[in-house]
């Protein structure tokens, strides 16, 4: 189906995903996200197949967290989806208890499963990768490097950056001591932040990388500061699953299990950049390494078993 809002009401295809299912034998219906709720109903009707739903975030908090008007609408019609799902599974603790509550849901017919990685195991550091950022940046090997990666097309995102310019920086830059680079990845930044970051040689924009993983390797610290937009934060447990220090507002870390993370994961509160920077100052030379337990939890392996044995009771 081409990338085009159009596909979202696309009534043809019913009888093509129909025949599909007859081909294939199909047992099981899986959608991802909740935009095809009548395309899910026309489906249990017609094919008499149990539906499962996978929940990313929960969308109308997450337009709603941005201001867009129309995030009653979508209120009302993500609880009808997710009632009519024979299991909704949740990509965060967080997430599935707000969906229970928000959506009067059967909590037997939810379950957690996690964003999955495919490490299990905790990585060696590779040295060459801080080489490489001091190389290609020009930075000194007294400088900490801090990362900031993300799309930045999304409007929290680049507020981040934006954060991070107003905030973050000055404080650091108090810091008579403190030697540091941070360095913000992502395509598609806009312009009016990019100018922001002008005549301050600590903040590089580095645009879109190829290897966003030696970026994450050869930093220092992993920085985190969203303040909106639903859902977990990928990049933050993609950063944690390669042993490297998450430095996270609130907001940034939520839907992620804190008590799996040990002490690569420092959360502060929202909007108190002061403890942000005190959290970067405290933990940028830490030595600490990330527990066996939070590749129980995010390794893709775990969660397929977990999985397949809920399927099976359905």
């Amino acid at each position: 189906m081409p990338f085009k809002i159009s596909r979202y009401i696309n009534i043809f295809l019913l009888p093509r995903l129909l025949k599909l299912i007859k081909q294939k034998n199909t047992e099981l219906l899986f959608f991802d996200q909740p935009w095809f709720g009548w395309l899910m109903l026309l489906l249990k009707i017609f094919s008499r197949k149990k539906i499962f739903l996978r929940s990313n975030n929960i969308e109308y908090l997450r337009f709603k967290s941005m201001g867009k008007w129309f995030w009653q609408m979508l209120y009302i019609y993500e609880k009808w989806t997710y009632k009519i799902s024979d299991l909704v599974i949740f990509v965060s603790e967080v997430d599935r208890q707000k969906a229970i509550y928000e959506f009067d849901l059967d909590e037997t017919k939810t379950m957690l499963t996690p964003y999955g990685i495919e490490v299990t195991k905790t990585p060696i550091k590779n040295k060459s990768h801080r080489t490489f950022l001091e190389e290609t940046y020009q930075i000194k090997s007294d400088e900490k490097i801090l990362l900031f990666f993300a799309t930045m097309s999304y409007a929290p995102n680049y507020e981040a950056v934006e954060f991070i310019a107003d905030y973050i920086y000055p404080l650091l830059k108090q810091e008579e001591k403190f030697s540091f680079k941070i360095l913000i990845c992502g395509k598609n930044l806009p312009q009016r932040v990019q100018e922001k970051l002008t005549q301050k040689p600590e903040l590089i924009y580095c645009g879109f990388v190829d290897d966003i993983n030696a970026y994450i390797d050869g930093a220092d610290v992993m920085i985190n500061p969203i303040l909106s937009g639903g859902g977990v934060k990928t990049k933050a447990i993609d950063t944690l699953a390669m042993n490297q220090t998450v430095i996270s507002t609130k907001t940034g870390a939520e839907g992620i299990d804190p008590t799996v993370c040990g002490d690569k994961l420092i959360i502060t509160p929202d909007n108190n950049w002061q403890a942000f920077v005190d959290g970067i100052l405290n933990n940028i030379n830490s030595t600490s390494t990330i527990p066996p337990s939070f590749y129980e939890t995010y390794s893709w392996v775990k969660i397929i078993e977990k999985l397949t044995l809920q399927l099976q009771k359905l």
